[in-house]
């Protein structure tokens, strides 16, 4: 092989690699994975309401220390790095839980959902435009 050669297919080989790494996209991947810690937790925290909620007369907690407290939830949970804080609401005859989202599943989807929220009230979770609205 001539040296031209050599770095003709080294040149091939990287514009590939290219091709490759922004196909993959790992930055989204990464995204992915944290928006699924976050339905994990909204999940988590949906259960958790529910429980108190049960135990105490219908009235849902107000803060996430309560239910910790009340033992209905281990640990409180805390968004990825680079996500908001969970939004809890105000507790009372009803609540509702929310985590931001980043991948481009939701931004990038028509309209743009970037939180995924549970409601007290349809007692499910899913993608909204904002943690103030129930899916």
């Amino acid at each position: 092989f001539t040296l031209i050669e050599l770095l003709v297919v080294i040149a091939v080989l990287g514009v590939l690699a290219a091709g490759v790494f922004v196909a993959i996209d790992p930055l989204d991947k990464i995204n992915a994975a944290n928006d699924s810690k976050v339905q994990n937790d909204m999940g988590q925290i949906g259960q958790a309401m529910e429980a108190y909620a049960v135990s105490n007369s219908g009235v849902y907690a107000a803060t996430l220390a309560i239910l910790v407290t009340s033992g209905d939830l281990k640990t409180t949970p805390t968004a990825p790095t680079g996500y908001t804080a969970y939004a809890i609401g105000s507790g009372g005859a009803s609540q509702t839980a929310g985590g931001q989202l980043k991948s481009k599943k939701y931004v990038n989807a028509v309209p743009s959902t970037p939180a995924w929220v549970w409601c007290s009230a349809s007692g499910k979770a899913g993608p909204t435009a904002t943690t103030a609205t129930c899916p």
